[in-house]
């Protein structure tokens, strides 16, 4: 009797030596982590629906040299003005859809959508009411399943208008 093809569920190499990536130094603070400027853009921008804020904006980029599937997306951290930001609030926008962070790296998320290097992803806060404009302290990390530049951060002055 043939055996059915079996879906394979891709997992970290090495899933015990992830912490669990819930306040930013776990980011900051890893051996091999990169901290580069560069992989957020100076500013945010709050969004608007029907004239009332439902939440804000900050576009971030990949580190590394290459772009990658969406998908080897092992977490995104943000925080801002020491106000860490729960995984429930945030959205990534890409291709002109909307996807709940919670659907990264699962089935639900189609591998087909590929985060070029040198392109911004947009990461949506749905926090009622936004954020007031100004320049706020923000540390962003993140870290990626199996890939050569596993773990990044940045820390900068962002401008929320």
């Amino acid at each position: 009797m043939v055996e059915p093809i079996k879906l394979l569920t891709r997992k970290a190499l090495m899933p015990g030596s992830s912490p669990a990536f819930d306040k930013i130094e776990d980011f900051a603070e890893r051996g091999m982590a990169r901290h580069n400027p560069l992989l957020m853009h100076n500013y945010g921008r709050n969004i608007y629906e029907k004239g009332e804020k439902i939440g804000y904006a900050l576009d971030v980029r990949i580190c590394g040299y290459r772009g990658l599937p969406i998908n080897q997306i092992l977490a995104l951290g943000f925080e801002v003005d020491g106000q860490w930001i729960p995984d429930e609030c945030k959205e990534i926008w890409f291709a002109d859809r909307k996807f709940s962070y919670s659907d990264i790296g699962t089935d639900r998320f189609d591998n087909d959508y590929f985060w070029k290097y040198t392109d911004y992803l947009r990461v949506f806060f749905a926090i009622p009411g936004g954020i007031p404009q100004g320049v706020y302290r923000v540390k962003y990390g993140l870290a990626l399943q199996d890939h050569y530049s596993s773990v990044a951060y940045c820390e900068k002055d962002v401008t929320i208008v």
